[in-house]
């Protein structure tokens, strides 16, 4: 199995905590970078957030799915991440974040991003068609520190997140790697206390260790007594088809869409989520207006 993109599942400190290790400089990169995504801040935020959600896909089991959101002060702005228990992640911003000048976002901090009213919220599907919510305030607003708040109050389950993200000079992620700890049921106290002390040194080693086969060293240079249990891959994955782009296509209007056939242009709708774009040619478009025409001598419904 290839090393990027990998999460690295394990039991430590005595099998008394359950520790996840993710790399995913790649799956960041996919999702983080799109034309479309234009703050490097908005984006360090939006790369925190998909890198806590690849962490979070190791504690799914089966067909379960999460999705997390991280709500900022600001009208419309927010973050957005689903996984899933095979590893598939996605990602999406907040119309706000898209529609605000860059160079004023760049200006800011992540915490001032946020504001003092952001918030986190994790809905968990679990199965039978059961949902189960969460929702915390986010003190701390730096997003990897509230995920810790939020599972210690939120879930009541000692842990702790940690998360490094280096770039190259052109703002692509050069190095994705992070750490999701969290105690079982009989661990002692003061076990959180050493796991956080461990986990301080990942940046300092990351940027040697992260590529290639040593990222499979990575656990092991943080902690001495731990088990690897599996590994999973994960991956940028939407779901999306250019038939589910035929709503928001219809959503043009007979009008615009006739004139694109005049002018013998494609038109072309781009995922919401994923910005995957899908080109429909004239000829689609012109079969799609003559199934949608009303057929001769049919009679209008009555207003």
């Amino acid at each position: 199995m290839e090393a990027e993109n990998l999460l690295i599942k394990t039991l430590a400190c005595r099998r008394q905590a359950r520790i996840f290790f993710v790399n995913n400089a790649d799956l960041l990169n996919t999702i983080c970078r799109r034309p479309a995504v234009r703050s490097r801040r908005v984006r360090h935020a939006f790369a925190l957030t998909v890198s806590a959600a690849s962490l979070l896909s190791g504690t799914l089991k089966d067909h379960q799915r999460l999705s997390l959101k991280v709500k900022a002060s600001r009208p419309g702005c927010a973050w957005y991440a689903d996984v899933d228990a095979l590893g598939n992640v996605r990602g999406h911003l907040g119309e706000g974040w898209l529609n605000a000048a860059p160079e004023d976002l760049d200006r800011l901090s992540v915490p001032q991003l946020i504001g003092d009213r952001g918030f986190i919220q994790m809905v968990k599907d679990v199965g039978m068609n059961r949902n189960v919510t969460g929702i915390t305030d986010m003190p701390r607003r730096n997003i990897v520190d509230d995920l810790t708040h939020y599972f210690n109050q939120s879930e009541q389950t000692p842990t702790h997140f940690a998360i490094h993200i280096d770039y190259d000079d052109d703002g692509g992620v050069r190095t994705g790697v992070g750490v999701l700890a969290q105690l079982l049921p009989g661990a002692p106290e003061g076990l959180m206390d050493r796991i956080r002390e461990a986990a301080r040194r990942l940046p300092h080693i990351s940027l040697s260790n992260a590529e290639g086969g040593a990222f499979r060293k990575l656990p092991f240079l943080l902690f001495d007594d731990i088990d690897v249990l599996d590994e999973v891959r994960v991956q940028a994955y939407c779901g999306c088809s250019k038939a589910m782009m035929l709503p928001m296509l219809h959503a043009l209007g007979t009008g615009e869409l006739a004139a694109a056939c005049e002018r013998n242009e494609p038109v072309e709708i781009l995922c919401r989520i994923c910005g995957q774009s899908y080109r429909f040619m004239p000829e689609e478009i012109r079969r799609l207006l003559s199934r949608d025409a009303p057929s001769p001598g049919s009679v209008p419904p009555s207003p």
